[in-house]
């Protein structure tokens, strides 16, 4: 089963398996610069750039995919952030879609997915990359940032439970 796990965000970190073949790594999807810029012109309000750019490079990847899963934040500190995520969130369906596809879309809550990890529903951000160092030790990339490895939990996550899954 190839599975494609996300940590939706501006850095948006992405794990996958096509096959025997694994990929991780961490799309940056703005700057800071961009996203002045962008709030300057209301782009982050009428047609938020980062949302086609993440969108294209899912078309790219889901059309290999059996199964796709996210980190389900049920949280978020302000309601620009909350749009945003719903946003990123909505791309992934929508990529999906697309794909003309039968891929199971699944996500996961932060709690769980940290629960899973690190043995611990409030972990930090060490806490998850030393997880997957020590569990997990041939994803582990040392030049990984966060993103990266909660996608490469994600996707341990999605292999567990997911690959059960009959297609």
């Amino acid at each position: 089963m190839n599975i494609l796990a996300l940590d939706l965000g501006t850095k948006t970190g992405y794990a996958y398996n096509i096959g025997d073949k694994f990929y991780s790594g961490t799309w940056s999807l703005a700057t800071k610069k961009e996203i002045t810029a962008w709030g300057k012109n209301r782009l982050r309000r009428r047609c938020d750039p980062r949302i086609g750019l993440l969108l294209s490079k899912l078309s790219a990847v889901v059309p290999f995919m059996d199964a796709v899963v996210f980190e389900d934040v049920e949280f978020a500190s302000y309601t620009y952030q909350m749009q945003l995520w719903a946003s990123l969130r909505a791309s992934v369906w929508i990529a999906v879609e697309w794909s003309r596809k039968n891929i199971i879309v699944d996500c996961v809550p932060v709690k769980t997915l940290k629960l899973f990890a690190a043995g611990h529903g409030g972990a930090t951000k060490s806490m998850m990359c030393n997880a997957v160092r020590h569990r997990w030790p041939e994803y582990w990339n040392p030049k990984g940032d966060d993103n990266e490895m909660d996608a490469i939990c994600i996707y341990q996550w999605g292999v567990l439970n997911l690959g059960r899954t009959k297609l």
